[in-house]
């Protein structure tokens, strides 16, 4: 019986194994498979190459005036550089820091290699450059900087549409300018070949220079803009603490009605994320939007921020509102901003 016992127990292992276990088991074989593939891989390289009948490499032998570089192990060496840096990557902290290091110190290996072996080559002899026309038939056009503005404006665009606000105006504006700089020289170049039918000979429009002004121009609106929007520029007059430029919460809390709630919005976040007030009482919020050039709100929603129950106008940037709300039934509501509903810009109102 204690031997019918054993097969038994050795055959469970192979008919209902341990799948937790094994799955544990697979990054210990992927990585012993990829030892052996790198053996099997130096092996490999360290015969390649033509053989006499004894297994002794030969080093071939090149034509004159011909350099060929010996064997190189740099390769091998950059693609352990490379997996140090993805293990580092996963692994975070100093690994990361390692694993950059000897990506570095392998990519510098493989370039003092590469530049000693430039080094045994002949100088290229220098010949006279030659100038071919064009067949009869072929227009070859001249070159362009179009395509060049049309990039950089397509770029401005993009970073528009992640600044948002007058900046995006700014970006559109520019992708519009390159764009009807392109129109126009395509429909010059469309004449010329109205021309070319009448005359029979294909002149291409004098190429147009890089607009250094306008660019310098065009940079320095758009940076401007995006500081004045994202506050940088000019400072804020209330940051001297009080006085005349004193935030609008301290200079009119004496005015404000009893029991007032305040809530700030600062670079797209609120001050607070959890506010109480009474149930079956109206309230008020007093909000203060200090990012400006953006608008922000503050809405009443349900617990799940879905179901609006009390919506109100929008505050622009740099401006205060006093939202009056209606009495709520005691529960969990959301307080969130309807222009940026994110985390950032979300909270939690307690009625009780």
């Amino acid at each position: 019986m204690d031997l019918v016992k054993t097969l038994l127990d050795v055959a469970a292992v192979f008919v209902t194994p341990d799948w937790g276990a094994l799955v544990g088991l697979i990054p210990i074989g992927l990585a012993i498979l990829v030892v052996l593939w790198f053996a099997w891989t130096i092996r490999r390289f360290a015969t390649v190459g033509p053989v006499r009948r004894a297994p002794a490499r030969i080093d071939p032998i090149p034509p004159p005036q011909l350099h060929m570089p010996g064997p190189s192990a740099a390769p091998i060496l950059v693609a352990f550089g490379a997996a140090a840096l993805f293990f580092g990557l996963v692994v975070g902290g100093a690994a990361l820091a390692g694993g950059v290091v000897v990506l570095v110190v392998t990519l510098v290996a493989w370039g003092r290699e590469a530049i000693r072996d430039y080094d045994h080559l002949e100088p290229p002899q220098t010949l006279p450059a030659v100038i071919r026309e064009a067949p009869p038939g072929v227009h070859l056009p001249g070159p362009s900087i179009r395509p060049f503005m049309g990039a950089l404006g397509t770029a401005v665009l993009l970073g528009g549409l992640v600044v948002g606000g007058w900046v995006l105006v700014a970006a559109v504006v520019f992708l519009a300018w390159t764009l009807v700089g392109w129109l126009v020289d395509f429909t010059a170049e469309y004449r010329k070949v109205e021309d070319a039918d009448r005359t029979g000979h294909l002149e291409n429009i004098p190429p147009r220079r890089l607009p250094t002004r306008a660019l310098q121009v065009s940079a320095i609106v758009i940076v401007g803009i995006a500081l004045i929007q994202l506050g940088i520029f000019p400072p804020p007059s209330g940051a001297s603490g009080g006085g005349p430029g004193a935030s609008p919460g301290a200079s009119g809390a004496a005015s404000l009605p009893p029991g007032t709630l305040q809530v700030v919005a600062k670079d797209v976040t609120y001050d607070v994320k959890a506010l109480s007030v009474k149930a079956g009482i109206p309230f008020a919020i007093q909000f203060v939007n200090q990012d400006a050039g953006i608008e922000h709100d503050v809405d009443i929603r349900d617990a799940a921020g879905q179901a609006v129950i009390q919506d109100q106008p929008h505050t622009a940037g740099g401006q205060t509102s006093l939202y009056q709300y209606k009495a709520l039934q005691p529960g969990t509501y959301t307080f969130i901003c309807s222009v940026h509903p994110i985390a950032q810009m979300t909270g939690t109102l307690t009625v009780k």
